[in-house]
């Protein structure tokens, strides 16, 4: 890895599918170099996969967050329990979280209503029936999402919102394009049109409509960030919300500070989620002291999350 590696890999955050030869010209590189670049971080794993960050909210469907602390179950024994839950369309991550964490599971599930939730929810804790010690759930209301911004200090990273659910109703066409888009959202147009069985200005317009319309709001890979020298951190807090100053500053903070790469808004026991990348053990205690030092006593309890693999 090189900085080079590092500004190519920024480009494909803010937008993997745009072309090479525009990633070229951004980090100022032959086309060819930066083609094989980006093959060499796919080999060695760097780039995990291609993803899709689908505004779930504008056809009103609400996020929910499950944390499990479980006992004597390793990752592989995880995908072999969730094999038929992580194929619930609602349910649209899951990762396995290192031991400095109290919880050793998270899963994010995307539903219409709590009753659908509540099925789910209910699905997976039954699945891990004795090997749960506790869990903590609760609902996103708002999110900013940046994607590795300190990748590229000198550029402006897009960042991506998700507000309150609405009520776009989507064709089925739509749905079966942002569901191959999921799990490749590098596919060509012309790729994309063969599975669909349509022609290519049809697959065009359709994904030109889906941006236009912020339910596709960013195409991107999915990064082992450890390979490219950072280990990324989450908090999930319980925050006393009277504390309206310290969560206004605190929210300047991470617009202003590139090493945050998310921030949630919640309702629950826990309301407050936040994530960020560090260097090393000593940028790690800086910026928790800098937490600490805007948001004070209004943080009531608080959780910290190191992602050790994802699962699906």
């Amino acid at each position: 890895m090189d900085d080079k590696d590092k500004l190519i890999l920024f480009e494909l955050l803010q937008d993997c599918r745009q072309s090479v030869s525009k990633i070229a010209k951004s980090v100022r590189l032959p086309q060819q170099t930066v083609d094989k670049r980006i093959k060499k971080l796919e080999k060695e794993r760097v780039i995990k996969k291609y993803a899709l960050n689908v505004n779930y909210p504008k056809f009103g469907l609400s996020r929910h967050s499950i944390y499990l602390d479980i006992l004597g179950v390793s990752a592989k024994d995880v995908d072999t329990y969730l094999k038929e839950i992580t194929s619930i369309e609602e349910v649209s991550c899951c990762y396995m979280l290192h031991d400095v964490s109290q919880w050793k599971l998270y899963i994010s599930v995307w539903t219409k209503t709590i009753e659908r939730y509540d099925e789910i929810q209910t699905k997976i804790l039954i699945k891990f029936k004795n090997k749960i010690k506790n869990y903590l759930s609760f609902q996103s209301v708002k999110s900013q999402t940046y994607l590795a911004r300190r990748l590229n200090p000198k550029k402006k990273a897009k960042v991506d919102i998700k507000g309150s659910p609405e009520n776009v109703e989507l064709k089925p066409a739509e749905l079966k394009l942002i569901n191959l888009l999921k799990k490749n959202s590098r596919l060509s147009i012309v790729e994309l049109s063969k599975k669909l069985n349509t022609n290519v200005s049809s697959v065009m317009r359709r994904i030109n409509s889906l941006k236009k319309r912020e339910i596709i709001l960013r195409f991107y890979p999915i990064i082992d960030m450890k390979k490219i020298g950072y280990t990324e951190y989450t908090y999930i807090s319980r925050v006393d919300p009277s504390c309206t100053k310290e969560l206004e500053n605190f929210m300047r903070m991470i617009e202003k500070d590139l090493r945050f790469i998310i921030i949630i808004k919640a309702v629950g026991y826990v309301n407050l989620y936040y994530a960020f990348l560090v260097k090393d053990r000593e940028e790690l205690k800086e910026i928790n002291e800098t937490i600490e030092q805007t948001l004070g006593k209004a943080v009531l309890e608080n959780h910290k999350i190191e992602v050790d693999e994802m699962i699906s």
